[in-house]
């Protein structure tokens, strides 16, 4: 990206609309490394309004055409603000350019070889991994993450290194109009179908797949996991004329996979494994300070991406053995009397089972669900998923719907999910009516050794931060 263009003029600004979202941010965080003057506004605060302001970023709280000011020479905006927006019509009544944050970053990949990491689920922590991998590796990699990487206190990284490591986005589709030199599918589910582009069709949302896989030029690497059906099927159709697909697995022992992990053991220091390779060669004794079968498999896509670099063996079991996770994946947050309080952003349903199925694992206890249901829309599409994906959990406290600014639509409210759970044969379901009385359900059924683990991509994480001590005081 011609950064100059954007610093010819000292007052001039660069206006993020949504900018306390972990995506936004991390563009506004790379930008400001580069000079470039940022402001922004969203709805409310959040963790990462002060470590904007340090780095020089003004922040507004709501969405008002004020905020669109004289200085404003461009303004970027995520994919769910809509034209009635206030700061849209001010931008377009002044002429000013706007961008989506896909566009924002496309331009930033421009002048680097861009590393993109695709899927459903697990590209936060794929991609934390494999910049990790770089890093290690002295390769100086720039990081624009969908999460705070704890290796790097950050979302995002600014490196002056040739490759560019990015969570790609296919809730809007526009991980297509990426620039990818090294691509990665860690899986497919229907997701994400109220984006018009997928016109509701979870065939035409495989397409978009199919269309970045086949993008990757011929000097590049796509990796890919079939472990799921449906990347194993884009795998097979597009084998024959696309040579630089490479595969993994965390169960395929038939020796046609490109590399495996096997040996994979968990105990309460994390996670070990061996990953062999097709051509014989074997990777012993990985250890990685991190929980759950889902973070082997992730790690297999680094591992692969790494070895295409020629980055040595060392160097990645380094890295690896370092990786301490992303916030808000399986993030312990606290404890009270020997209860552990886990925050996860866990929002799908085969997210959920995957998180409490290594919380089952690690607990001795019981495992409680505190579940912020997120969108309308997601709880409509994937109703009895939801209702299903709770059976590792001893008991399921049910939030009400954090809308995104959707309408409520009939049949994915909280009661519906509560009757849905209770049907589905759960015997432990609580609707919870207020988030200031999660301690208090809490309080009277838990005790030492159980887990309590809050999932969603809402306001929920704040809950899991402040429980331990509401506890304390309930």
């Amino acid at each position: 990206m011609n950064f100059q263009n954007l610093k010819k003029h000292p007052t001039d600004k660069v206006h993020f609309i949504g900018l306390g979202g972990i995506g936004m941010s991390a563009l506004a965080f790379i930008l400001r490394d580069e000079k470039v003057a940022v402001q922004g506004s969203d709805m409310s605060e959040n963790y990462l309004t002060p470590k904007l302001r340090d780095k020089g970023v003004e922040y507004f709280v709501g969405h008002k055409k004020e905020n669109i000011n004289d200085n404003v020479v461009l303004v970027v905006k995520t994919s769910i603000i809509k034209d009635n927006n206030p700061e849209i019509i001010a931008a377009q009544e002044k002429n000013i350019p706007i961008i989506t944050r896909a566009n924002l970053l496309a331009q930033i990949m421009a002048d680097k070889k861009g590393i993109t990491i695709a899927g459903t689920h697990g590209k936060t922590s794929t991609t934390a991994m494999v910049s990790l991998i770089l890093e290690i590796a002295d390769l100086d990699p720039t990081v624009i993450n969908g999460g705070v990487i704890h290796y790097f206190a950050s979302n995002s990284k600014s490196g002056k290194g040739e490759y560019l490591v990015a969570e790609s986005d296919e809730s809007d589709g526009s991980f297509v109009e990426l620039p990818s030199f090294i691509g990665a599918v860690t899986n497919i589910e229907p997701e994400h179908l109220e984006f018009k582009g997928y016109q509701g069709s979870f065939d035409v949302q495989k397409s978009y797949f199919e269309r970045y896989i086949s993008q990757i030029p011929a000097q590049g690497a796509c990796v890919l996991c079939i472990d799921d059906k449906e990347v194993k099927n884009l795998y097979e159709k597009l084998k024959d004329k696309k040579k630089n697909l490479t595969t993994y697995s965390i169960k395929d022992d038939s020796g046609d996979v490109d590399l495996r992990a096997k040996n994979i053991k968990m105990d309460a220091k994390g996670l070990s494994f061996d990953v062999q390779f097709k051509d014989g060669h074997e990777i012993k004794d990985i250890k990685m300070p991190v929980y759950g079968l889902h973070n082997a498999s992730n790690a297999l896509v680094a591992i692969a991406i790494a070895k295409f670099l020629k980055i040595s063996d060392e160097k990645i079991k380094k890295a690896l053995a370092i990786f301490d996770g992303v916030k808000r994946r399986f993030t312990k947050v606290g404890e009270y009397n020997g209860v552990v309080i886990i925050d996860d952003y866990a929002h799908h349903p085969t997210e959920i089972k995957v998180v409490l199925k290594t919380a089952r694992a690690l607990s001795k206890g019981k495992v409680y669900a505190v579940f912020q249901p997120h969108k309308y829309s997601r709880v409509k599409d994937l109703f009895n998923e939801f209702c299903n994906s709770f059976n590792d959990s001893d008991f399921v406290i049910v939030a009400d719907v954090y809308s995104a600014g959707q309408d409520v639509i009939a049949g994915a409210t909280q009661d519906d999910l509560v009757r849905g759970i209770e049907k589905s044969g759960h015997k432990n379901v609580i609707k919870l009516s207020s988030e200031k009385n999660l301690a208090k359900v809490l309080k009277s059924r838990i005790k030492a050794d159980d887990m309590v683990i809050c999932l969603g991509a809402g306001t929920v994480t704040y809950w899991a931060a402040q429980l331990a001590e509401q506890l304390k005081n309930a």
